[in-house]
């Protein structure tokens, strides 16, 4: 097995990013 340190960086900024959009979203829908 590889070493999986830059997947894991990539994995956790991609979630970051994921986690960003999904509030930001629910944000538009709350203020409509």
């Amino acid at each position: 097995m590889r070493k999986s340190r830059l997947s894991q960086k990539k994995q956790l900024r991609l979630i970051e990013h994921f986690v960003a959009g999904t509030t930001a979203r629910c944000a538009a829908d709350l203020v409509g």
